[in-house]
């Protein structure tokens, strides 16, 4: 089966990313068929060749396992010219994979991978047993309760109550945390801070809604 364009190394990272795997190989005298061999066959010398030549785009999950096999640390090309697109996506993917390569256990699940793909501000970081999915607040809307860069950890509900903090999509690619109230005549979504607007519905769907806020976790300094 054929590797999704998404899944691959971009045009962009391929040379150095290409450049540095060589170098590890030739560091640990590892020839074409002992990484091969390392790797279980996943690729065969030829396929490998290639990625070395660049004639052939390495997928993120092999680039992953290769940085296992020879220790590489730092892996992420900082002076290669590239969009910050690009670049956000580059560092997701080798996220999300070092992770997967490490927890056999519990993958990434397609609904987390979308939000993390989709919003900046959200993140895979399997912390405890409630949530994968965590959102950096880039605000202080919420304050006093959260603070701005606070990291609040989403769960997806079948319903939501009153006083929930529920996180939602508002614009720029962004999720934000506002408090749900329920009348009958009506849904506001409250920021606890003064500075910014209420949000008044007449109705909010749990589509609408990415998740609950279970857990907070705050850098002291």
């Amino acid at each position: 089966m054929r590797t999704r364009k998404d899944d691959l190394i971009s045009d962009e990272f391929k040379p150095i990313i290409c450049e540095k795997i060589k170098e590890a190989r030739t560091r640990y005298n590892y020839s074409l068929e002992d990484l091969a061999k390392a790797l279980n066959y996943k690729k065969n010398r030829q396929t490998l060749h290639k990625y070395e030549t660049g004639s052939l785009n390495i997928p993120y999950d092999i680039l992953v396992e290769i940085c296992n096999i020879f220790d590489i640390e730092d892996i992420s090309p900082k002076d290669i010219k590239a969009s910050s697109k690009e670049r956000e996506k580059f560092e997701k993917k080798l996220i999300k994979n070092y992770i997967n390569s490490s927890r056999k256990d519990k993958s990434l699940t397609p609904r987390t991978e979308k939000l993390i793909n989709s919003y900046k501000n959200a993140s895979f970081e399997p912390v405890n047993n409630y949530s994968d999915l965590r959102v950096r607040l880039l605000d202080d809307s919420m304050a006093p309760v959260y603070l701005k860069n606070d990291k609040v950890a989403i769960v997806k509900q079948d319903s939501y109550e009153n006083g929930d903090d529920i996180a939602l999509a508002i614009k720029n690619n962004v999720i934000a945390i506002r408090r749900l109230y329920k009348y009958p005549k009506g849904i506001i979504l409250q920021a606890i801070n003064p500075k910014y607007p209420t949000i008044n519905i007449n109705v909010v769907s749990n589509d609408m809604i990415i998740g609950k806020v279970v857990a907070l976790t705050r850098e002291i300094k």
